[in-house]
Order: structure tokens, then sequence, then C-alpha cells
């Protein structure tokens, strides 16, 4: 459809019920960004830059969008704000959901509030491994490299592990229009 923005995102939620706050995190995408071309298994990994009792489950999903970047980050924040996210001053803390924009088309995109490719996507196995599902076709706008070759050389060590179990129900594909 003309006018419409593919957007990768990336969903994490440590606090509580995470696959929860995962569906409905994605149900609002949904109603307020736009329709889902593809999602992700859901991984487990650990906290990355900070100590948590509760592993984070994470997953990437495509959007269709005709929002601007500046807008899709508002209402990115709101939806957080929805489910219970909390944010601190003072660093990485346990979430309820955190959204990330990882790209918004093949922009490049820095201002004071966004910077598109997210900056630390390439260095996170929690991003990079669900980014690998949603297909061989996503290439990274700055370095040109496949997500698979970023992961091959990722820095992060970090445990990472597929939740067989933990997939989005059907009426959540069907909310999300896939």
């Amino acid at each position: 459809m003309e006018g419409l923005t593919s957007v990768v995102l990336s969903l994490g939620s440590n606090i509580e019920n995470r696959v929860l706050h995962l569906e409905r995190a994605c149900e609002q995408l949904a109603q307020n960004v736009g329709r889902c071309t593809k999602i992700s298994r859901i991984y487990e990994t650990p906290p990355f830059g900070f100590e948590a009792e509760t592993n984070f489950l994470n997953l990437c999903l495509v959007l269709e969008t005709n929002l601007t970047a500046d807008q899709l980050l508002e209402t990115l924040q709101a939806i957080e704000s929805n489910l219970g996210r909390i944010r601190s001053d003072s660093g990485y803390i346990s979430r309820t959901i955190d959204i990330d924009i990882i790209f918004f088309g093949d922009q490049i995109i820095k201002s004071d509030k966004l910077t598109i490719p997210h900056p630390f996507f390439r260095t996170r196995k929690f991003v990079l491994a669900p980014l690998i599902d949603l297909g061989n076709d996503l290439i990274d706008p700055v370095t040109h490299l496949t997500i698979a070759q970023i992961f091959e050389n990722c820095i992060d060590k970090s445990p990472i592990t597929v939740c067989k179990k933990l997939i989005p129900r059907p009426q959540l594909f069907n909310t999300l229009h896939i």
C-alpha cells in the first residue's frame, strides 16, 4: 500500500506475566500503529546491562505504518506507559514492556529524540536472534550487512533460548492481521 513504511520493532518484558505483556503490547500495536506482517519466535534472555531476578522474554515484529518516526516513538511510549512501564533516569531497570524501534524502512535518522537504526541493536543478541527469524531480507542500512552477519560477529555472549512452548496465541495472529 502506498504511503506505508515497514518498521521493525523489538519487544521485551521481565515483570509479572511476561507473555501477557508481550501479547497486550502486540494488540495495542495493531490498534495504534499498523498491520503486522511478520513476527518472530519468543526468546528468553538474561537482563542486559543490569541485574534482575527474572529473565526477559523478547520478540521482534514487522509492522506497516503510516506514522512518521516521531509519531511512532510517541505512540510506542504511550503503549509502554499504558502497560505499566516505569522509566528510570539512573539506568536500566526491570519493566513490564520495552518497545524499541530497530528500523524505520531503510531510513537513517539522528535527532535529539530518536536514532534509527537503534544505536545498540548490533551488540544485543536478544534483538539479533529474533530479527533473524524475520527473514534474510533485513539489511542494516548503516553497515549494509545482513542480520545474520551481524549476529555472527556480535560481542554479546549471553545465553539465548527459544521458548518453543511460548508461541503467540492464534488469536493474537488474527489481531495482528498477519
